[in-house]
């Protein structure tokens, strides 16, 4: 489906959560709006391109992956970058529910973040904006009403408000991601494969383990397989391949040149070199 400059706009109020209008739009070079209020709540998902969004005196960079919304009754300005305008795509709702569900999410505290192109906030936006191709049926404006409770479902998931109860559940998923990457370095760890088997999803996953470790979960992981090889270089009975294969490398000329960059030298001038001390 193509989604570009596209825009729909109902008159649908009869839920405590209702849709007044979504689309996309691949903006002109400079394009700006506001400064406006609105009346009602606008997710925004940058798809390409870059730009700049004001809110409560305070003006942010954004590019593609990121989020923004504009909240009711709040003063708001964005406008697309001068060289490299973005493309965005929007949900605009409203409804006597939106704002307390709204601040379940840490989003309410700045109204912009960074998402991934895995999220599932961009795939429920898209199953939103989806409806514009069918004719809106009561069915229909009830689905499209369920698709929105599961778009900030997903809002909430991956963006969630910090309480002691929420920040004892992120230490515990990072305690057993690390714990996962610590057993497991030996094979072809992904962390995918982490976030399955912890039930969440990789976005998630990837934003609680760098905001509170300071290093995202793919360095990590990597960390942890280049220091263990580094010991491992120390028994000079094993072969660069045996070592390779002992931290989840199945090609030893990709984990040679995966140490170089790591360390700076390679495995065998490593070893070498450590013999000499």
């Amino acid at each position: 489906m193509n989604i570009l400059n596209t825009y729909n706009e109902f008159d649908i109020n009869n839920f405590d959560l209702s849709i007044d209008h979504y689309g996309s739009e691949k903006c002109d070079k400079g394009y700006s709006f506001g400064p406006a209020i609105r009346d009602n709540y606008v997710i925004h998902f940058i798809l390409e391109g870059r730009g700049q969004f004001t809110i409560n005196d305070q003006t942010v960079k954004l590019r593609a992956g990121d989020i923004f919304i504009l909240p009711k009754d709040m003063t708001t300005f964005y406008q697309a970058d001068s060289q490299i305008p973005w493309h965005y795509i929007w949900v605009g709702f409203s409804g006597s529910q939106a704002e307390s569900i709204l601040k379940k999410s840490s989003l309410w505290e700045n109204f912009y973040a960074h998402s991934s192109f895995m999220s599932k906030i961009l795939l429920q936006m898209k199953k939103i904006i989806q409806f514009s191709d069918q004719p809106l049926t009561d069915i229909g404006e009830l689905s499209m009403i369920g698709e929105l409770y599961k778009l900030l479902a997903a809002l909430i998931e991956e963006f969630p408000k910090a309480n002691s109860e929420d920040n004892q559940s992120t230490q515990t998923y990072i305690k057993q991601a690390k714990k996962m990457i610590h057993s497991q370095y030996g094979s072809p760890l992904r962390v995918n494969d982490i976030a399955k088997k912890l039930n969440l999803s990789r976005s998630y996953l990837y934003k609680i383990f760098k905001d509170n470790t300071n290093i995202s979960i793919k360095d990590y992981i990597l960390h942890i397989k280049m220091d263990r090889s580094k010991t491992l270089l120390g028994n000079p009975d094993l072969s660069i391949t045996e070592i390779s294969n002992s931290v989840g490398f199945t090609d030893p000329l990709a984990f040679s040149k995966t140490f170089k960059k790591y360390f700076g030298k390679s495995p065998r001038t490593f070893r070498k070199e450590s013999q000499k001390k």
